[in-house]
């Protein structure tokens, strides 16, 4: 018999071998896909589950519903799935108002505002540099009884309650924001200094952001003797671009005040970009401009920029020089890195006080979206000066302060803190044997 195939069987043969191969193919395929692209079949049950979630609502669902707000719903589930809390999408509207606050541009009263137990109402707490509240002569302590913007009272009264304290604070800072966009830029502000009541002053909302606050506090003084206001304490809100600036001149007023030493406060402080951190740890740095670095920024890809210093070092030309920082467990991310590398640049010179810090080592940009808006995502972790990089690091206190280490109930927090600050004008003025401040 022959073996020979006649034309009509090869064909039939090779076209039935194509066909074999195509589904063969296809396997193979799809197995080096699932290779290439981890968890490929979760991703296309993802994707189906999706597609019949969106049909279900579009045939269901009894609106038709808003194509931008499902979109800006997506987007923000995404980046939300990340599990990171500083990653999250930013609207256009908030996008614009992040970039302006790191530039130091967007609208603010200029107070700081705490319930106290003695007047049992709000008192100031802090006043912001260089805020037409502080060129008013608004002072921390002073008892606000009724604001106004436009001639409409705002939500503070004279007397309210603990528990009532931390709302009503949230809210009249809402209601000076919306005061900011509109024609009523100015807020009349009758207060109580002392029990007795003063002229009502107006607070313009400013242009400018004051990322600290300053005051000269009394020194540890003998019994009947009178203390001396010899400490300067600068409380750090934020690390924004204009911060490093306020804080050089700050130090500066108050060395020409007479402060000896100095306390620099950045408890609860988080918000704020590695650039500007670094403006303001540069001032304290004593590193060499040619070798050393401040911090280095690692990428995801294993990447790294380093961050060089000037060496500027503004402690060495200060009368005494020496500096308490205030830490605790609500500081976090740029905050950590200050206290970290101004304690390694001046050991001698440099005590922190106060409860471990949160934690956080990582570093968030913001990436303007084409469709409008923007992700500011977590792109790397930073190492500040002295450890190699990817080495790990925390922010320890010297000298652990009672009533730092946990979030207290409005009232007892307040008194938890001037607990804390008693102790670091203490720690600046010893010998310790006995304590007057005032506040």
């Amino acid at each position: 018999m022959s073996r020979k195939l006649t034309v009509g069987a090869a064909l039939a043969l090779a076209l039935l071998m194509v066909a074999a191969s195509i589904p063969l193919t296809m396997l193979y395929a799809r197995s080096q896909q699932n290779k290439l692209i981890k968890d490929l079949p979760q991703l296309i049950e993802d994707f189906g589950a999706l597609q019949e979630i969106q049909k279900k609502v579009g045939e269901e669902y009894y609106k038709d519903p808003s194509g931008d707000r499902v979109t800006i719903g997506m987007v923000r589930g995404y980046i939300a799935g990340l599990g990171d809390p500083r990653s999250r999408y930013l609207s256009a509207a908030e996008y614009k108002t992040y970039m302006d606050r790191l530039e130091g541009k967007t609208q603010e009263l200029g107070i700081k505002l705490r319930y106290s137990p003695e007047v049992v109402g709000l008192v100031i707490d802090q006043v912001m540099a260089g805020s037409t509240a502080a060129l008013n002569g608004l002072r921390p302590g002073d008892h606000i009884t009724r604001a106004e913007s436009g001639g409409l009272p705002l939500s503070i009264v004279a007397e309210i309650g603990p528990d009532e304290a931390p709302a009503e604070i949230e809210k009249i800072y809402k209601e000076t924001a919306v005061a900011a966009d509109t024609a009523s830029i100015a807020v009349t502000i009758t207060y109580k200094r002392d029990g007795s009541y003063q002229p009502p002053v107006n607070v313009m909302l400013g242009s400018a952001v004051s990322s600290i606050s300053v005051d000269l506090k009394n020194a540890w003084a003998p019994a009947g003797t009178t203390p001396e206001k010899t400490v300067g304490y600068i409380a750090i809100h934020h690390f924004f671009q204009n911060t490093a600036t306020q804080l050089e001149k700050a130090i500066d007023n108050l060395r020409e005040r007479g402060a000896l030493s100095y306390i620099l406060d950045v408890r609860g402080c988080s918000e704020g970009d590695l650039d500007s951190v670094l403006k303001a740890i540069d001032l304290f740095s004593v590193v060499s401009r040619d070798g050393g670095v401040m911090a280095t920024l690692e990428y995801k890809d294993g990447s790294t920029v380093q961050y060089p210093s000037t060496a500027k070092n503004i402690v060495s030309s200060l009368p005494g020089g020496k500096f308490v920082v205030l830490i605790d467990n609500n500081t976090s991310g740029v905050a950590e890195l200050f206290a970290y590398d101004l304690k390694r640049y001046n050991p001698q010179k440099i005590f922190l006080a106060g409860a471990p810090t949160r934690g956080v080592r990582t570093v968030q940009e913001p990436f303007e979206l084409s469709v409008g808006g923007a992700a500011l995502l977590t792109v790397g972790t930073v190492t500040p000066y002295g450890v190699e990089s990817g080495q790990s690091w925390s922010v320890t206190p010297d000298e652990t302060i009672p009533g730092s280490e946990t979030l207290y109930p409005v009232i007892y927090q307040i008194s938890g803190r001037e607990q804390q600050l008693t102790e670091a004008i203490n720690i600046l003025t010893r010998p310790r044997e006995k304590t007057v401040t005032e506040f």
